[in-house]
């Protein structure tokens, strides 16, 4: 959810997110946002400026096997600033039409590589490495800011291919959900 004033002109302007999703989808709406163009807001038959909130919408073009993120989360021991995904490289796509599911923890380091990639659940083992090694050579994300400085920052993601997970979720640890 974007927040921002529409000028005279139909041009926006002082855009802020109200609503972040992290994951770089924050810094991605605002950087299209720039470009929209509206009708101005009238009074009295003159334009002005009005502020106005806009939902933006992520639709990411993928087939159905495709690997793709369904949740999120890094752990809520309060980074100033989460850390934002800025490359992504998933592995190939594979004819195989198999649902498959892997939760996966990390660390966003403070240079914004994956480290210590771990495997917490998969619905079969030999989706594991693959998606392993997409994330620690192909990721990589704008660090996480604790006390002023780029800082190590745990992260859980669950990964899924096909319509749905085959397997039961994993519940979120505690540590990773913010109160």
């Amino acid at each position: 959810m974007l927040s921002l004033v529409v000028d005279p002109n139909g041009q926006p302007r002082d855009i802020q997110v109200v609503r972040p999703l992290g994951l770089g989808l924050d810094e991605k709406a605002v950087e299209n946002a720039r470009q929209w163009q509206f009708k101005p807001g009238m009074m009295k038959g003159s334009p002005v400026a009005v502020i106005v909130n806009e939902e933006v919408f992520f639709r990411p073009q993928r087939t159905l096997w495709d690997w793709h993120v369904v949740r999120a989360a890094f752990r809520s021991s309060a980074p100033e600033t989460r850390p934002a995904l800025v490359k992504v490289k998933f592995p190939a796509t594979v004819d195989l039409e198999e649902n498959a599911a892997v939760t996966l923890t990390f660390d966003v380091g403070p240079t914004g590589v994956p480290l210590n990639v771990r495997v917490v659940k998969s619905s079969d083992a030999k989706w594991e490495n693959e998606l392993v090694t997409a994330l620690r050579d192909g990721w990589r994300f704008r660090p996480g800011i604790i006390d002023g400085k780029p800082a190590t920052v745990p992260a859980w993601f669950e990964f899924v291919r096909g319509s749905h997970s085959p397997i039961p979720a994993v519940p979120i640890p505690p540590e990773f959900i913010a109160r």
